[in-house]
């Protein structure tokens, strides 16, 4: 009788103890529905409703239509890709070989270096940006340079308010998060299967592209949601660095929202952005599988 009554005893405990993660899962999923869905839905709702100027009432598609049939904005959606996709391009080119050399050929700097490239990412952003103007200025650093070494004789206006001072100034403010990913994919992977390649006679372009690149694919999906999507979103350095050759879709929900005071054409551009990140994220992350399977 004795041992019969211990199952009984114990399975409450084993109930409570299935529920635990449940319990531990709870207060932050309330959180993401309060400080994430909730304003989601105030938007949304806010991006159907008629402006305040119309004087109508009710709820209405036209801030949608009236964005994505305006060929200004299709000229700022399409600036933004192409600063965007650059910036990007750029920080991968960098970030890839960067975390190689971090995760196999640092050795006993690997610590070191890695507390460098996060301390460099605590700098202010508007400090940044500001450097960069100085910079690129007429009377930068990169002009001087120039007229001193007699590649040009006047200042080039174009490395300052411009897509290009844009491209390069997004380009290194996140960095630090594409590299980051990649390297803690590439921490992941066996040195082992990069011998076995070259056993087998593969070159270290075959190696990059048949073991390595399959292998990263996760972490550069990650690089891509934690930067990519971010860049679309940001104002401050095309507003200080872009002039109106770097106008992006990040200042023009500023411009709506702050200087005409359209909240309604701002909420809507703004979900107009959001459902975009997520077909990116889907179409990034459906790539990163490909990736993956071809391996």
């Amino acid at each position: 009788m004795e041992s019969a009554s211990v199952p009984l005893e114990r399975a409450p405990k084993r109930g409570r103890s299935r529920l635990r993660p449940f319990a531990f899962m709870s207060a932050p999923t309330v959180l993401l529905l309060l400080l994430f869905l909730m304003p989601m839905g105030v938007m949304l709702v806010i991006s159907l409703e008629h402006g305040v100027l119309s004087g109508e009432s009710g709820f209405t598609v036209s801030n949608f239509t009236d964005i994505v049939t305006d060929p200004l904005y299709r000229e700022v959606a399409l600036t933004t890709v192409i600063i965007a996709t650059s910036a990007m391009l750029i920080q991968l080119v960098i970030a890839v070989p960067l975390a190689y050399v971090l995760a196999f050929k640092a050795g006993r700097w690997e610590l070191p270096l890695l507390l460098f490239l996060v301390l460099a990412d605590e700098l202010n952003p508007m400090v940044r940006i500001y450097s960069w103007r100085m910079l690129l200025g007429r009377e930068g650093l990169i002009n001087s340079a120039l007229m001193e070494i007699g590649i040009v004789n006047k200042p080039v206006d174009a490395l300052l308010f411009s897509e290009f001072a844009v491209i390069i100034v997004l380009a290194t403010s996140y960095l630090t998060y594409t590299v980051i990913p990649i390297y803690a994919a590439m921490k992941a992977i066996d040195r082992n299967l990069f011998e076995a390649a070259l056993d087998l006679g593969a070159g270290w372009w075959v190696s990059a592209r048949r073991v390595l690149l399959p292998l990263i694919a996760p972490g550069i999906f990650i690089a891509l949601l934690l930067v990519y999507i971010p860049l679309f979103t940001d104002f401050a350095s095309p507003a200080l660095v872009g002039g109106s050759s770097g106008y992006m879709l990040g200042n023009a929900v500023q411009d709506l929202v702050l200087e005409s005071g359209d909240l309604n054409a701002g909420a809507a551009m703004s979900m107009l952005m959001l459902a975009a990140s997520a077909i990116f994220a889907v179409v990034a992350y459906r790539l990163s599988k490909i990736r993956q399977l071809e391996s």
